[in-house]
C-alpha cells in the first residue's frame, strides 16, 4: 500500500482550482495526510513590475491582501475539512512548485489540467484535475 503523508495541491482562483481542492480533501482524509494549498504569486509580482514600469499606482500592500483574498475564497471550500492543513504562498522564482515538493517530501501533487506541462518536473505522482 501507498504511504500518503502529504498532498499538494496548485491553487488559483479558478473553478479548476475548486475540482482539484475536492480531490485533495477526499485523498487526505482517506489517507490521513496533510493537505497543501499552493499559491505561486509570480502573476501578483509580474503586475507589480508592470505597474512600476509605467508607473500606475498600486496598493503597497498587495502581495498581503492578494493572500487574504486567495485566502478567503478558499476558506469556504476547506469549512468542512476536518483534517490538517495549510496555505504556501511563493513569489518570485522558477519552479516553484517543483521545488517545494522536492524539499518538503511532499507524496502527491494534484493540479489542474492547465499544468499539465510542468508534471514531468515534479518528482512525486501527480493527479490532473479536468
Amino acid at each position: 500500500m501507498v504511504d500518503i503523508k502529504k498532498i499538494i495541491v496548485n491553487i488559483d482562483i479558478t473553478a479548476s482550482s475548486v475540482k482539484a481542492i475536492e480531490w485533495g480533501k477526499t485523498l487526505a482524509k482517506l489517507s490521513n495526510a496533510e493537505l497543501i494549498l499552493f499559491y505561486d504569486m509570480e502573476e501578483v509580482k509580474a503586475a507589480e513590475d508592470y505597474a512600476n514600469l509605467f508607473a500606475f499606482p498600486l496598493d503597497i500592500n498587495v502581495e498581503e491582501k492578494t493572500k487574504e483574498k486567495v485566502k478567503k475564497i478558499f476558506e469556504e471550500y476547506m469549512k468542512e475539512f476536518e483534517g490538517n492543513y495549510k496555505y504556501e504562498f511563493f513569489c518570485c522564482g522558477k519552479d516553484n512548485l517543483t521545488r517545494y515538493v522536492e524539499e518538503n517530501k511532499v507524496d502527491l501533487a494534484i493540479l489542474a489540467e492547465k499544468y499539465l506541462s510542468i508534471t514531468p518536473k515534479i518528482k512525486c505522482p501527480v493527479l490532473i484535475t479536468k
